[in-house]
């Protein structure tokens, strides 16, 4: 995948925070928010796609990919929920975007929503990738569980492949190379890699019930669910659309919860049909 972006970056109180932007600045905004342990680039394929009529920016998170780690503090530990949506804030307001298109995965879904049910003015539409609104998700703990127990320290990009086949074993061996490169980096000289993220940011994870941010949601949204996902279950995305009014639902055969990496053509088209719905 040739890079045909531009690296940039911008502060939120003493952090730097990295982004990557696709397209022209002149088109309409669209900001992606990855989930957790993955960064910007994990949306390369779809921002590519998008570039061409969108200025998309893709965010490392706090704590992930080429921003900073932060460093706890007495007002605690720079990883909790709101800091995450107060970077989304910091991030609009720096680069003066004209109500975008918030696009958010898993952790990056709950903090896309959250800051749309604050800011409804400051968002044109809002599309949530395979994430719910619970405090509490059997799936997600078990994936914690995993997190919490393997080491950060790789011993080959080969190992770091057969890791994210895992969990996302629909996706392509491009995707799969692809993501192994752009989520961790070298460690010394000998082969090894390590996540591009910092630990504390899987031990600080904060997943508070956020059903009263969705129902309060007032701009125009879809939740796009791979039929393959055992962490957003359909019961729960039914419930979505149906609390939140005028709400849609897509979901879609082939791939689970990294829907738009392991199907990118069928997550593109969901979007597109989406962003469609908003002319008419």
């Amino acid at each position: 995948m040739s890079p045909k972006y531009q690296r940039k970056s911008f502060h939120n109180g003493n952090l730097d925070l990295s982004y990557v932007e696709w397209g022209s600045s002149e088109s309409p905004p669209m900001l992606l928010l990855h989930g957790l342990q993955d960064c910007a680039r994990s949306w390369d394929v779809f921002s590519r796609a998008m570039s061409g009529e969108y200025r998309v920016i893709s965010l490392d998170s706090r704590g992930h990919g080429r921003s900073d780690f932060s460093v706890p503090s007495s007002s605690g530990s720079g990883y909790r929920f709101v800091d995450y949506v107060s970077d989304i804030t910091s991030l609009i307001d720096d680069l003066a975007l004209e109500a975008p298109i918030l696009v958010g995965h898993s952790a990056g879904g709950r903090y896309a929503f959250s800051y749309a049910s604050l800011n409804p003015q400051n968002v044109s539409a809002l599309v949530v990738v395979d994430i719910d609104p619970d405090s509490v998700n059997q799936s997600s703990s078990s994936m914690f569980d995993r997190y919490m127990n393997e080491s950060d320290e790789w011993p080959s990009l080969d190992e770091v492949v057969e890791r994210i086949r895992s969990r996302q074993n629909f996706s392509s061996e491009t995707m799969l190379n692809h993501q192994a490169e752009v989520m961790t980096k070298p460690l010394g000289t000998d082969g090894k890699r390590v996540w591009r993220r910092d630990r504390r940011v899987i031990e600080d994870y904060e997943r508070p019930d956020l059903w009263k941010e969705w129902v309060s949601i007032a701009v125009p949204t879809v939740i796009i669910r791979g039929r393959q996902s055992n962490l957003l279950t359909h019961q729960t995305a039914v419930r979505m659309r149906e609390k939140l009014s005028g709400s849609l639902l897509a979901e879609l055969e082939g791939g689970g919860h990294w829907f738009y990496q392991e199907s990118p053509g069928a997550f593109e088209s969901a979007v597109r049909w989406f962003l469609s719905t908003l002319e008419n």
